[in-house]
């Protein structure tokens, strides 16, 4: 590893610390979190994940002969990952058993 890469990742390795621990430092010592941060905290997560499933499924929609191959089995995948997420409520076991399902249709 040559010098410049080293002190890359150094860096960056301080950025992410620093970017992770400004927000402790920041709201220590009794300090109140702004009523909009706490807003922001409980609706900018399921924005998120919102955001990440359309993007998943806009991905495999294609006006092509292929599409609906490419379409049922992220369908059924992500219906699996929801319905079992539902039922059971234990995020690895829904996320393992969609991916497995997923990558099992694909092939």
């Amino acid at each position: 590893m040559t010098a410049h890469i080293f002190f890359m990742l150094l860096i960056m390795a301080f950025a992410v610390i620093l970017l992770r621990l400004f927000p402790f430092l920041l709201f220590s010592g009794g300090r109140k979190i702004p009523s909009w941060m706490e807003y922001l905290g409980e609706t900018v997560t399921a924005a998120a994940i919102a955001m990440l499933v359309v993007y998943s499924f806009y991905g495999n929609l294609e006006f092509s002969s292929d599409g609906w191959a490419r379409f049922l089995p992220g369908t059924a995948a992500g219906a699996l990952t929801v319905l079992l997420q539902y039922f059971i409520r234990n995020p690895l076991l829904s996320i393992v058993a969609g991916t497995f399902l997923y990558m099992f249709l694909i092939r």
